[in-house]
């Protein structure tokens, strides 16, 4: 009797576990069936333009005037896999005058994944060579959003030569470390990181990932629709985790290089210091919430605890962490646009005029 409960037990699991390989393997088809109508998609929109680097291929999107004395260079922050259409908010209108260059890292957007480690030499190196293999020559004038400002200050702080600007865009602050030593030293990829990746691979994320958090504020329906087929095709990588074990020591490495220097920067702080900016940065990002289908009501900051001891709060972080990197990084012409991290979506129009301020006076 006991034998044939068990012989009924192992059946059932086997009939399950079949199952569930039949389920994610009709999941991974559709997958592959959906990841072709995307690159379809994004090829006819102009965004693919892979070239070799090493063992794997990047993907460096040209937008504007290819006849431009320079190239802008955009630099993605951590995980941002559709930079190249949410950073056209910001750059469409400098098209007439500027060519932008939209290079994916290995492993996002539309850039081939690869196991090799995330260091702060290795991803700089990739910049290097998939621009060069894309026909385009330095010096660049690198355009950083968020953690994509640590691979610009090392870039040039190790070849600058190479670097005629930088535009930095709510970068990652690394000029003190102080603050922030232990919060670093924490940030490792962990399994959930790990089992995305495999189930981005296997076409999973296609049910259970929600882009809508990153395209609902973009400005065109075709924008959208451009962002979703790209977070569509890779919406995590083992790049990511590997720049997320890679974390700590990169911003190391590059907080020792920081020297100041006569190279012209932007410095775009989307850092909110009163009141009524802190209450309307939050109310865009309760919206955008709502909008995607995602509560609102666990926000990291109660709007009841916004009050005249947190903008003073936000200040000291000014003058312990942005300055001081400012500082360290040397002519740098400093704008205040308070709003989300990804200011460029949140205030495009503020951000070009800043750009284009900028990048006119340059000679």
């Amino acid at each position: 009797m006991v034998k044939k409960i068990f012989k009924i037990i192992g059946i059932v699991l086997l009939v399950l576990i079949l199952l569930l390989i039949l389920g994610i393997g009709i999941i991974f088809v559709i997958d592959k069936i959906e990841d072709s109508k995307a690159w379809d998609k994004l090829i006819q929109g102009g965004y693919v333009n892979t070239v070799n680097v090493g063992n794997h291929k990047m993907n460096v999107c040209l937008r504007g005037n290819k006849d431009a004395e320079y190239t802008v260079v955009s630099l993605q922050g951590l995980n941002n896999m559709a930079n190249v259409v949410e950073m056209e908010t910001a750059t469409e209108p400098l098209n007439d005058k500027y060519q932008f260059a939209f290079v994916d890292r290995a492993g996002y957007g539309l850039s081939e994944d690869t196991f090799e480690e995330q260091t702060v030499e290795q991803v700089v190196s990739d910049y290097r060579n998939a621009l060069t293999n894309a026909g385009l020559k330095a010096p660049y004038i690198l355009m950083a959003h968020s953690f994509g400002g640590v691979y610009a200050s090392y870039w040039e702080m190790t070849y600058p030569d190479e670097i005629k600007a930088i535009i930095y865009i709510d970068p990652t602050q690394i000029g003190s470390l102080d603050d922030v030593s232990s919060m670093i030293d924490e940030r490792h990829a962990g399994f959930v990181m790990y089992a995305s990746v495999i189930g981005s691979k296997l076409g999973l994320d296609r049910i259970i990932f929600n882009s809508k958090e990153y395209t609902v504020n973009l400005q065109t329906e075709k924008q959208k629709e451009y962002a979703e087929a790209i977070w569509g095709l890779c919406p995590m990588s083992w790049t990511v985790c590997s720049e997320e074990n890679n974390y700590a020591d990169n911003v190391r490495k590059t907080n020792e290089l920081l020297s100041p220097n006569d190279i012209p920067k932007l410095y775009i702080d989307a850092f909110a210091y009163t009141i009524d900016d802190i209450k309307e940065k939050m109310a865009y990002e309760k919206k955008i919430m709502e909008e995607a289908g995602i509560s609102s009501d666990d926000m990291s900051i109660p709007e009841s605890a916004i009050d005249e001891r947190f903008v003073e709060s936000q200040k000291v972080f000014y003058e312990r962490n942005i300055k001081t990197y400012i500082d360290k990084l040397g002519n740098v012409t400093y704008v205040n646009i308070p709003g989300n991290h990804s200011i460029f979506k949140h205030k495009p129009e503020e951000v070009t005029k800043a750009m284009k301020d900028f990048l006119d006076k340059l000679k």
